[in-house]
């Protein structure tokens, strides 16, 4: 099956009438292309509450902002870490959270997954 995938999103987050009401002229205007013939599933929303954070541009834009980033421990066992995002390291490839004042420095490559967290 083929999807099409179209999420909106801007600081503060979209509600469901904000939603709709972009995805109403949106719908309109894939239905008039030429290949919409192979679309199976159109789905059309926000990222939710708890978004991913993958790529750099996920990373400054929460700067500031809440979010979770889950580690292994040494055991092996996924472990929640929450913080306010205080700054991303590109270079290095490390986000630093403030978690009620301690800084913690994190390789987001040692992340199983970096979420917003409102």
């Amino acid at each position: 099956m083929w999807y099409l995938r179209i999420l909106f999103d801007k600081e503060g987050g979209i509600d469901s009438d904000e939603c709709e009401e972009i995805s109403r002229p949106l719908n309109e205007l894939i239905d008039k292309q030429d290949f919409i013939d192979k679309i199976d599933m159109l789905e059309i929303g926000t990222p939710g509450l708890s978004k991913k954070l993958r790529k750099p541009e996920h990373f400054v834009s929460c700067t500031g902002e809440k979010i979770r980033a889950t580690v292994r421990d040494e055991k092996g066992k996924e472990v929640s870490i929450f913080g306010i995002l205080s700054s991303y390291d590109g270079e290095k490839n490390e986000i630093v959270l403030d978690c009620d004042g301690e800084t913690k420095t994190l390789s987001i490559s040692e992340c199983v997954k970096i979420n917003s967290d409102l």
